[in-house]
């Protein structure tokens, strides 16, 4: 592990509110909701540009960019409530993962608050407060908490969410000991709940982890495309509404040094049309009949291009086969997988296209004629099935020995997030990058997997919520240089950015 690299310092601050979709905003106003009209002491929380989205459950994340690098203190609420000495008025209550604390304030019981125990961090370190949160009041100005001198509003509606603060400020106030309570205040008198769970302080760490992404798939691709130079030899066009034609164009595509883009099938989105323009390939191809994109935006699209032409073909398999013609036979490799579903050929995309050679489709019960006939022609010294017998039958093994004097294997895993790990494990160790996706939709991976493949990198897949196993032994295998994540916080969440931050640089 390269230690000297991994002990970074963030020298930069700034106050964050969990939950705030904010990009580009500086803000010094509180909290959604707040309605406050009264002049507190101490300071106040503000927005930054960075929002982290954290559904309240499991660990909390810090800022994107960002890793954990201590946690300070936890409590779960689940047998007391912290320091019930100094609580007044908070019970406990159950909760979604157990129990809660609750306090319930009315006319005749107008304030309740508790204490967490004092905890300390090193002056300016980035220090974090997440908790998971739901209320009755509907006015941050009465659910309050308080660390030192800074002073939150917590909107907290009738569902379950999290809330994640940067407390940094507070770390200056006593020479690093942290002092942090709640409060619930009742409005006018009104009866109203506060629940408060999983409450974490936690410093961070600056980490060297990214994300490229837009406000929906064919901008998240355009943002990819944006890394490539403009004056490209070659550019793809795909519909980004089904996978089937363009899957198999992600080797190609990388093999090319090309960028693959997404189009609507009637209509060409202003992010796939402005990268065209800045890109001006010299030939634009598109993938799959006018069913999937139109007569119309391909003219459009081609407006952009030295010249245009179209791969198609009756099924997604005669798409694949007209792809792998463009290879010359007698290709060390050549790849085999499902194409009833995405994960194991997107995640088989990367590496394919580092070494040059295709990916070819195949429905799980035996081989298609069109795809067959490539497979003959390409004549490969050996052939990789991906993915197990569920994805691709021993059938269509026993057929692709027939054309090849080499071995035909497998590589095969639990689920998809396995097989995609596998893969990632096959490229060099310590790589520039490794690009992280969703493994539960195709958009983002089969862009990157294009990108990827052209930089001799990996891709590997995860769940939105968390970095799942597998995807965490591929990276402790590979400890790549950087991590980058495709796609928003809807394909990946920023508990996925810290944990991969915590495994890259």
């Amino acid at each position: 592990m390269r230690a000297a690299r991994r002990r970074r310092t963030l020298t930069t601050s700034g106050l964050m509110v969990a939950g705030l979709a904010l990009a580009g905003l500086t803000t010094t106003s509180t909290a959604q909701g707040d309605g406050t009209d009264e002049s507190d002491a101490g300071q106040l929380q503000a927005a930054t540009a960075t929002a982290v989205d954290w559904s309240g459950l499991g660990q909390a994340p810090c800022p994107e960019g960002m890793t954990r690098r201590v946690s300070v203190g936890a409590y779960s609420m689940d047998s007391a409530i912290p320091q019930s000495r100094f609580t007044n008025g908070w019970g406990l209550v159950s909760s979604r993962d157990g129990s809660a604390a609750r306090a319930v304030v009315s006319s005749s019981d107008p304030s309740d608050h508790f204490f967490l125990p004092y905890l300390e961090v090193s002056v300016d370190r980035r220090t974090m407060l997440g908790l998971s949160t739901r209320g009755t009041q509907g006015n941050s100005a009465y659910t309050r908490a308080q660390v030192n001198s800074v002073d939150l509003r917590v909107y907290a509606d009738d569902s379950w969410d999290g809330r994640v603060y940067d407390v940094t400020a507070a770390t200056d106030d006593e020479g690093g000991d942290l002092g942090t309570w709640f409060e619930h205040r009742s409005q006018s008198g009104a009866t109203t709940r506060w629940d408060i769970d999983n409450v974490q302080v936690y410093t961070c760490r600056s980490a060297p982890v990214s994300r490229i992404s837009g406000s929906d798939r064919y901008a998240s691709a355009a943002r990819i495309a944006a890394t490539y130079p403009a004056g490209v030899p070659v550019a793809y066009l795909a519909t980004g509404e089904n996978f089937p034609d363009a899957i198999g164009a992600s080797a190609l595509a990388a093999h090319r040094g090309a960028p693959v883009l997404l189009t609507r099938s009637t209509s060409l989105p202003g992010d796939t049309a402005a990268q065209l323009d800045r890109l001006a390939p010299q030939r634009l191809v598109v993938l799959g009949g006018t069913g999937a994109v139109s007569s119309g935006v391909a003219r459009e699209a081609g407006a952009y291009a030295g010249s245009t032409s179209r791969v198609t073909g009756a099924t997604r398999y005669d798409v694949s086969a007209a792809l792998a013609a463009a290879y010359s036979p007698g290709r060390p490799v050549l790849y085999v997988a499902s194409g009833a579903n995405f994960p194991d050929a997107l995640a088989i995309g990367a590496r394919a296209g580092d070494q040059g050679v295709p990916v070819l489709l195949t429905p799980q019960s035996g081989l298609h004629p069109a795809v067959e006939e490539q497979i003959a022609r390409l004549d490969p010294g050996r052939i990789v099935v991906v993915g197990g017998p569920v994805a691709v039958s021993d059938t269509v093994v026993d057929q692709l020995r027939r054309h090849t004097s080499g071995s035909v294997t497998r590589i095969t895993g639990s689920n998809r997030y396995a097989v995609a790990s596998a893969i990632a494990r096959q490229f060099d160790a310590e790589p520039s990058r490794v690009y992280v996706a969703t493994g539960t939709a195709f958009p983002d991976a089969l862009v990157g997997a294009a990108r990827a493949g052209s930089q001799g990198v990996p891709v590997v897949l995860t769940r939105q919520d968390q970095l799942v196993s597998d995807a965490r032994t591929a990276l402790s295998a590979l400890d790549p240089l950087r991590g980058v994540l495709l796609g928003g916080q809807g394909a990946l969440s920023s508990v996925v950015m810290d944990q991969v931050g915590a495994r890259v640089g």
